[in-house]
């Protein structure tokens, strides 16, 4: 009885997914998209050409499947939150040409570079991560630039950014890696003003680094008591939906406190409400995909739902966001369906 319950709720969520992805597939072709994870935005003024030369968002991607997620968040900053910042994306010679000019197409400037290669014995799957450090080289190759928010690509930007490049000067700002044991700040989301002494640093370093060592080390070495923090809400992991859990920031709203209040009193160790959950989606700047069921392109939307058949619903809707995006957006190869 209990299978068939379940066979019958499944089918249901299926066809309302058919219809939901059909109709978000058709206004993001149309511009008309906006996410289903954050509250309707308030119009701004729109602005004919970046203006600013001095403040850039920067994005890395060495391969196409890198390429196609930068691709959905350059989209994202561009269309649904108007930035007219510099957008540069970093690549390396492995991201084909076809993504070169999709990047322009949203004048995003594009530069080639290749990356410094880890310790011989490292893992391979990250043998191109140090590309990221390039950000600290920028001002080199254009001087005009003094900002730079450096993004990384398996993410999903959720929030409006732009307001980060009026903070007071530093040299780095970035959110803790709250889900870390050490006290170290992570490197997927950074404000930094680089100088060539910083570069120097980084040049430095790189040749020494251990096998189980990469770019967050290096990071977290050169700028250790050094960087300004910005609130844990900016990069949150996407797992917390996937197995229920809230991070040690997290203050729920006064309305979900209200409500509870009549309730149990919630424990640290309790599971948290499908409430505090939303409101945990909301509070999100960025997502970053560090589930154990892996990025948004190695299973579709209808995998996700079978095999995280227990996950809260917002994985399932930020997994979903990310696929349509990159449906409509990315050159075909990396994924062909929802």
């Amino acid at each position: 009885m209990n299978s068939c319950l379940r066979c019958s709720w499944q089918s249901s969520v299926f066809k309302f997914l058919f219809v939901f992805v059909l109709v978000t597939f058709i206004l993001v072709l149309t511009g008309q998209y906006e996410s289903v994870l954050e509250p309707p935005r308030v119009p701004q003024p729109t602005i004919s050409a970046v203006s600013d030369q001095e403040n850039a968002y920067v994005f890395y991607a060495t391969d196409n499947t890198y390429a196609c997620s930068v691709l959905v968040n350059v989209h994202i900053l561009r269309k649904t939150h108007e930035s007219k910042r510099r957008i540069i994306i970093l690549v390396s010679k492995d991201v084909s040409s076809k993504y070169h000019s999709s990047f322009k197409s949203l004048n995003a400037e594009v530069i080639q570079r290749k990356p410094m290669g880890l310790h011989p014995e490292a893992n391979k799957d990250y043998k191109n991560s140090l590309l990221k450090l390039e950000a600290f080289r920028l001002p080199e190759i254009d001087p005009n630039l003094k900002r730079l928010l450096v993004v990384e690509g398996d993410q999903l930007v959720l929030k409006d950014l732009d307001h980060l490049f009026d903070l007071p000067p530093a040299d780095i700002y970035a959110p803790r890696a709250y889900w870390l044991r050490d006290e170290l700040f992570s490197s997927t989301l950074m404000l930094i003003q680089p100088t060539p002494e910083m570069w120097n640093d980084i040049k430095e370093m790189v040749p020494n680094l251990q096998p189980n060592q990469l770019e967050m080390d290096v990071i977290n070495d050169i700028f250790s008591g050094k960087a300004a923090p910005i609130p844990e809400s900016y990069v949150v992991l996407n797992s917390h939906w996937s197995e229920w859990t809230l991070p040690s920031w997290f203050t729920p709203s006064a309305s979900i406190t209200t409500s509870e209040a009549a309730g149990a009193t919630p424990t640290p160790s309790a599971k948290p409400s499908n409430e505090e959950l939303d409101e945990l989606s909301l509070q999100a700047h960025i997502v970053h995909f560090s589930a154990e069921i892996g990025k948004p392109w190695d299973y579709d939307v209808w995998q996700v739902g079978e095999l995280e058949f227990n996950a809260h619903q917002v994985l399932l809707l930020q997994w979903q966001e990310w696929r349509v995006r990159a449906l409509a957006l990315c050159p075909a190869g990396v994924i062909d369906h929802v």
